[in-house]
């Protein structure tokens, strides 16, 4: 059972929101472009691994919680790609979709990279990392009195990952492995430690810990394309609302639900709070009275009144 489903991470939206209204000639843009790959890339693998499970017989009970964010009491973050809890152990998977000739060198716990153009990269060890989660879920289960086996596993979601001989012995495999590795796991603890019950108070404790991590990002506010974009044209046509309804005047689609993904772009780049002069000035309408009949359609609510009245996106 899925308690925790794998989602897009705030950060991936606003930045999809971002490519969609800057200008492709702005100098940020292909900052902000390869590090949305990056995120696209990354919750490909996640998913990827994410279908391997499907074919994987597990015996029930079962939980997965997916990229779990936890803030520990430290004050530093754990996020988990995915945690599977089942009454003989836990298993904390590190997801990496990643290319080219990974080594590690023990005597400098060093972890690197070689790319197909033969360029050395030094990167964050994925073996520690998961470590790292595994000792923290450790700690928690000792704060609940549970005594439950915990192993951890990098799991590599592309075949063109080529693992090095150096890591010969060490949790991390191709995602083919998974199923594999799973099935080794449950020949080694065999008894249950727990029953559902406590297995299940223990994933929701988990889960009323999740939070997820939100990452302050500096916008180009002033140089996003603002209005309501034609989804057919995709290079920041906008649309104009004439007649109850909103059309590009360049192909002529006539599109009601643009204004819901303009309402969602202004809450990932703007903020959830929004004026008659704000909602004017980002769907580029020029009345203020349509502005306002506008606004009272939308599923919004609404604070104050007249001009003092705000309207807010979400809870």
């Amino acid at each position: 059972m899925i308690l925790l489903d794998r989602q897009e991470s705030e950060q991936h939206k606003i930045l999809e929101a971002l490519i969609r209204r800057l200008p492709s000639t702005h100098r940020e843009y292909m900052n902000y472009f390869e590090k949305l790959r990056r995120i696209h890339a990354g919750f490909a693998g996640e998913q990827r691994v994410d279908a391997e499970w499907l074919e994987i017989i597990l015996p029930h009970p079962h939980y997965f919680l997916h990229n779990l964010q936890i803030l520990n009491h430290f004050g530093t973050t754990h996020q988990i790609d995915t945690v599977l809890l089942c009454p003989q152990f836990i298993l904390i998977l590190e997801i990496k979709n990643v290319t080219g000739f990974l080594n590690f060198d023990e005597s400098f716990n060093q972890f690197t990279r070689t790319t197909a153009e033969g360029d050395v990269e030094g990167m964050t060890n994925p073996l520690h990392q998961g470590m790292r989660h595994m000792e923290w879920m450790m700690v928690m289960l000792q704060q609940s009195l549970l005594e439950i086996p915990v192993h951890y596993a990098v799991v590599f979601a592309t075949k063109n990952a080529i693992l090095s001989k150096s890591l010969r012995g060490q949790p991390i495999f191709h995602v083919s492995g998974l199923r594999y590795y799973v099935r080794e796991l449950f020949q080694q603890h065999k008894e249950a430690a727990y029953d559902e019950e406590k297995l299940f108070q223990f994933a929701s404790k988990l889960m009323s810990m999740h939070r997820p991590i939100k990452r302050e990002m500096a916008l180009p506010d002033q140089d996003i394309v603002k209005g309501v974009l034609c989804e057919s044209c995709l290079n920041g046509q906008t649309m104009i609302y004439s007649y109850s309804k909103w059309y590009c005047q360049r192909c002529g689609t006539v599109d009601q639900e643009a204004i819901f993904r303009t309402l969602e772009d202004y809450r990932l780049l703007v903020g959830k709070s929004l004026t008659n002069k704000s909602f004017c000035d980002f769907f580029k309408i020029d009345s203020p009275n349509t502005a306002y009949k506008l606004l009272r359609k939308l599923p919004l609510k609404a604070e104050g009144t007249k001009s003092n009245r705000k309207y807010l996106i979400g809870n």
